[in-house]
C-alpha cells in the first residue's frame, strides 16, 4: 500500500489506487486515470457506486459515463473545495472526446426532457 494525499478528504496516509472509470476483464478501462483514496473514503466510493448502480457490469458507454458522474457525486460529497489534479481532467476530456466521436454531427442539443 503506497502512502499519499487522499483526493477526496486530504488526509495523508496510506493510499489506496481507484480507476475512476471501471475495470474490464480485470484491465482498467483508462489505466493511466487512477485516484489516491485513503481507505474509508475508498469505502464510502464503493457504497456510492453500488448505490448508484454503477459497479461492474459491461464497459458501455453509458455506463462508463454513469460511473463518472457517480464519481463526480462522490467528490461533491465531501462538501468542500478539492485539488482536482490534470490528469483527472485529462482522462474526463478523454472519456468525452470519445463519446463525442460517436455522436452523429448532425443530432442538435435540447433542453427537453
Amino acid at each position: 500500500m503506497a502512502t499519499g494525499e487522499c483526493m477526496r478528504c486530504g488526509g495523508i496516509g496510506p493510499i489506496e489506487l481507484d480507476h475512476p472509470d471501471g475495470r474490464h476483464v480485470g484491465k482498467p478501462l483508462m489505466p493511466d486515470v487512477v485516484v489516491p483514496l485513503c481507505k474509508p473514503c475508498h469505502h464510502l466510493k464503493g457504497v456510492m457506486d453500488r448505490a448508484a448502480n454503477v459497479e461492474g457490469g459491461d464497459p458501455t458507454m453509458r455506463q462508463v459515463v454513469a460511473r463518472r458522474a457517480a464519481g463526480m457525486e462522490f467528490f461533491a460529497s465531501i462538501g468542500k473545495p478539492i485539488l482536482v489534479q490534470p490528469w483527472f481532467f485529462a482522462g474526463l476530456a478523454k472519456m468525452l472526446a470519445y463519446i463525442a466521436r460517436c455522436i452523429p454531427p448532425h443530432w442538435r442539443w435540447t433542453t427537453e426532457e
